[in-house]
């Protein structure tokens, strides 16, 4: 992995955007210094890559070791004094992710926005998430406001159990169910859209998990398998101690 070069460019530019009402986007351009080494490294190494069903609605791999030092850090110095959580005690996890799943091959829950999972109730999510795509067209990342999250929290329960069962229920309670399956890039009668960051080579963001978002997919014939053709993102997670 020493071919990927995640050094962070110190001259970048940092701005905040305002997600609704109370929440905050970190929006930083020209991140990396070398972002083309990451697609290189994609291009190298498509074996490490994997669909995780269910999961993320195209092939992820995942990222470990020293490489990810420099990242980590600026998460620790700038992102923990912006949202307030301890620089100590962050478990992260990164992936690098390409979108290729066709409307068609979504899962009932790919076609709606997410919260990121917490991995303890006393932690806070947040999310890292840089874009490595020069066609901008490929999307950026929209954030909702559910509108009826225990309707949602149910039917994501049913999803893990029997995802035909989730298809009815979902169905049954939501017009959105009833048309073809497509990504969500609109408010719908289950969830409001509230922002949009668009995409931006070598742009990231960083935001809390809990808000929820998903990928702005409005042209899904433009996803493609190709690493220097298609959505290749790096997304990093992190599970930190609020401060």
């Amino acid at each position: 992995m020493d071919q990927i070069d995640l050094s962070i460019n110190p001259h970048a530019t940092i701005e905040l955007k305002s997600i609704g009402d109370h929440d905050t986007c970190v929006v930083v351009d020209d991140f990396l210094l070398h972002p083309e080494s990451v697609i290189d490294y994609a291009v190298a190494n498509p074996a490490t890559f994997e669909i995780l069903q269910h999961s993320y609605p195209g092939m992820v791999g995942d990222l470990r070791g020293p490489v990810l030092n420099d990242i980590h850090r600026f998460v620790k110095s700038k992102m923990a004094r912006q949202f307030s959580f301890l620089r100590g005690g962050i478990d992260f996890m990164t992936l690098l992710s390409i979108t290729t799943f066709m409307p068609q091959q979504l899962s009932n829950l790919q076609r709606l926005c997410h919260s990121d999972p917490r991995t303890r109730p006393d932690r806070a999510n947040f999310a890292g998430l840089l874009y490595l795509f020069r066609d901008d067209a490929l999307g950026g990342t929209a954030f909702y406001r559910w509108k009826d999250r225990p309707t949602m929290e149910k039917a994501t329960a049913l999803e893990m159990e029997d995802p035909a069962a989730a298809l009815a229920f979902l169905k049954e309670r939501y017009a959105t169910f009833r048309d073809e399956p497509c990504y969500i890039t609109d408010s719908n009668d289950i969830a409001e859209l509230i922002e949009v960051i668009p995409a931006r080579f070598n742009r990231w963001i960083f935001y809390s998990g809990d808000i929820p978002h998903s990928a702005y997919i409005t042209n899904p014939e433009k996803l493609s398998d190709d690493f220097e053709r298609g959505r290749l993102t790096l997304n990093l997670f992190a599970s930190v101690v609020p401060n």
